[in-house]
């Protein structure tokens, strides 16, 4: 069983600056810092040749972060990713007041499209790049509970050409179906949030219990297939499920011919193993062990909130119709 969005990868060139960009602009917390070595065994469950990093988990209120820096990227430089391109995208966070959380952001030296601007839902939406060119979508939703004063990890976005199949498969990954889908553009206001001119795209959803799986698709510019070839390469590089059962679900998937790295192995947060969805991002399941329990999508802080977020947003568009 899935229990929910564990967390979003982010490979980057700097573990200390990033530490530093996400608990300043969003007030992240470093749950835990460790090494990954070199050994046979987690190449072959990370599918890559080189490993050897240092990682933390940040945690917020609503889900974690996992941030690698590979010593394979070392002299690396970073690179801005296009809204448009295929793979894992962004990450969203949500706040009450966009605009306050916007400038918080520009003065620990944020980059942006565009100040945070409204899409006819009553939110204000942003995109913005973190400190190594990594995007993130600010979300404010003025009537969400008023108690709630850190930003919250709202969903993680995929990029992909072909939306039916990639939202069918994390359907069966998740056992859980698609809750809304639409078309959108063109519009100058989406233009101005992704900081592109006439853009024309799908999106679908998938609601978890902590958070929701976002899925584009690009039409203008064309979205088109560009699959991460390792774990390494610098931007968001994977993202994890909690599960109830690693090896029972390792099964399931292994059965429905779905391509898996490795089998299952334990470490000191769990056991776990990472595969490949349709378009070639890489997945993570994880059963957290009872000493890291408290990593535990079941005993996040904000797991109330979420409840009730999701009523104050229902009669939102309940009163706006």
């Amino acid at each position: 069983m899935i229990k929910g969005i564990h967390h979003t990868g982010l490979s980057v060139l700097s573990l200390d600056q990033a530490i530093d960009y996400w608990t300043g602009c969003f007030g992240f917390e470093v749950a835990a810092r460790f090494d990954v070595e070199d050994r046979a065994e987690t190449r072959a469950l990370m599918q890559t040749d080189n490993p050897a990093s240092r990682a933390a988990f940040l945690t917020g209120p609503t889900g974690h972060l996992e941030l690698f820096e590979f010593e394979a990227n070392r002299g690396a430089q970073a690179e801005d990713r296009s809204v448009h391109e295929a793979g894992i995208r962004h990450i969203c966070l949500q706040a009450i007041d966009a605009n306050e959380l916007f400038d918080r952001c520009a003065a620990n030296g944020t980059r942006w499209h565009a100040r945070p601007a409204g899409l006819g839902t009553g939110a204000l939406y942003a995109y913005v790049r973190d400190c190594e060119g990594n995007i993130v979508e600010l979300e404010g939703v003025p009537w969400g509970p008023q108690e709630q004063a850190a930003p919250w990890y709202a969903h993680t976005a995929f990029v992909t050409p072909d939306i039916d199949r990639l939202t069918a498969f994390y359907e069966f990954l998740t056992d859980t179906p698609v809750h809304d889908r639409g078309a959108f553009g063109p519009h100058r206001s989406f233009d101005r949030v992704a900081g592109l001119e006439g853009i024309v795209f799908k999106g679908a959803w998938i609601r978890l219990a902590n958070a929701t799986l976002e899925f584009w698709q690009y039409e203008t510019p064309l979205t088109t297939a560009s699959p991460r070839k390792n774990v390494a390469q610098p931007g968001w590089n994977h993202i994890c499920f909690e599960v109830s059962n690693a090896h029972e679900t390792y099964a399931r998937l292994a059965e429905a011919s779905i391509r898996l790295h490795a089998p299952p192995v334990s470490n000191a947060f769990g056991i776990l193993f990472y595969g490949r969805d349709p378009d070639g991002n890489i997945f993570e399941c994880l059963e957290v062990s009872q000493r890291h329990r408290a990593l535990s999508v079941d005993q996040l802080q904000g797991r109330e909130f979420i409840v009730r977020l999701e009523k104050a947003i229902a009669a939102h568009y309940r009163s706006a119709r």
